[in-house]
């Protein structure tokens, strides 16, 4: 898994290399988004959680300013509350993400106020976990440290400087593991709404 990651991040600074940085624009971007994961803890309940990190937007031609390709790195809480039928108590399923979403950015028009469609895969590696004790399927459920994602949303941008867009993020690989029985294959969910400022 470590050289996996390497290698991940080393093509992402290898192709970022091969651009030209003027062209760069760079940003910070925070937000809040609500998570769960498909089957996992059968009766379960969503998880509010932040997102914040980095931003880095490159545009795809020099005719007009409609078409980018965009990556964010981003610290982001998701998980859920696993609510057993047992005895009603709410237990924390806590997973947080370094996310590296890698989205195409359309525009629909070049002027500074427009409104954009993305569209995306991500690259998820876990960086920590909270389960509460007491939580009856934790001997069983062991959540694997890298997911992939796909990311599909839109948003409005204020003089290419302020933007806010609404994404949802839907995983594509089962992000659990199990030890005595089958937990099926459980997906990461996580609908977001965030804020970006590029620096000019």
């Amino acid at each position: 898994m470590k050289n996996m990651k390497t290698n991940i991040f080393s093509l992402i600074f290898l192709g970022l290399s091969t651009l030209s940085f003027a062209q760069l624009e760079f940003g910070v971007k925070g937000g809040v988004g609500i998570s769960n994961t498909t089957i996992v803890h059968g009766v379960s309940k969503e998880r509010i959680g932040f997102l914040a990190g980095a931003v880095a937007k490159y545009p795809l031609t020099t005719r007009n300013e409609n078409h980018y390709i965009q990556a964010e790195v981003l610290y982001t809480n998701q998980g859920e509350y696993s609510l057993p039928k047992e005895n009603g108590h709410k237990y924390k399923a806590f997973l947080n993400y370094i996310n590296i979403p890698i989205m195409y950015k359309y525009y629909f028009d070049d002027q500074g106020k427009d409104f954009f469609l993305e569209a995306g895969p991500q690259l998820g590696f876990k960086v920590s976990e909270k389960f509460d004790e007491g939580e009856p399927e934790i001997e069983n459920n062991i959540p694997k440290s890298f997911d992939l994602a796909f990311n599909i949303g839109g948003g409005y941008s204020i003089d290419r400087k302020f933007e806010i867009n609404l994404r949802y993020q839907y995983g594509l690989i089962d992000t659990y593991d199990y030890v005595k029985w089958d937990n099926k294959t459980n997906r990461t969910s996580l609908l977001s709404l965030g804020v970006t400022y590029f620096f000019k």
